[in-house]
């Protein structure tokens, strides 16, 4: 079961890069007990490797995640962004992407992981809908806007 709730929400963050938010929601993420104090470090590694920002319409996001190692049960953590940061491109590594809004994942069972991403991806294949999710105007609207979308029924 996923848990994503106003606690792992973080509107118009104001970080200078991307190792700053990853941080930022992997300590969120934390706080809840859902990931081991090392996570927000095994994900920055892996974004080094295999970056996961997209050049999505109408701006840019980024998917951050790490391996199951250091999960003990599965999240979403969500930021927008108060000033774009920048993200490698998931398809050309060596493209910068100004990304304004970053979903990081953190799954037990690479399972879920695929479809929780294959989810997303569809979801924000949609230009109207990456906008309303970026104005949501609290963190609570944020979640119930992103539970109805992604049909998330947890209630953690």
């Amino acid at each position: 079961m996923l848990v994503f709730n106003e606690t792992l929400i973080a509107l118009n963050l104001d970080a200078p890069d991307a190792r700053t938010v990853i941080d930022a929601l992997a300590a969120k993420l934390h706080a809840r007990g859902l990931v081991a104090a090392e996570y927000g470090q095994q994900t920055y590694e892996r974004e080094l490797h295999h970056p996961t920002g997209l050049p999505t319409k109408p701006f840019c996001i980024a998917f951050p995640h790490a391996d199951a190692t250091g999960v003990s049960q599965s999240g979403l953590a969500l930021a927008t962004l108060a000033k774009p940061v920048l993200f490698k491109n998931m398809g050309d590594p060596e493209e910068d992407l100004q990304v304004h809004l970053v979903l990081m994942l953190a799954n037990r069972d690479p399972e879920e992981q695929v479809k929780t991403l294959r989810n997303l991806a569809v979801l924000f294949g949609k230009p109207d809908k990456l906008q309303t999710l970026r104005d949501q105007s609290t963190p609570q609207a944020a979640v119930a806007w992103l539970r109805r979308e992604l049909r998330l029924d947890e209630a953690a």
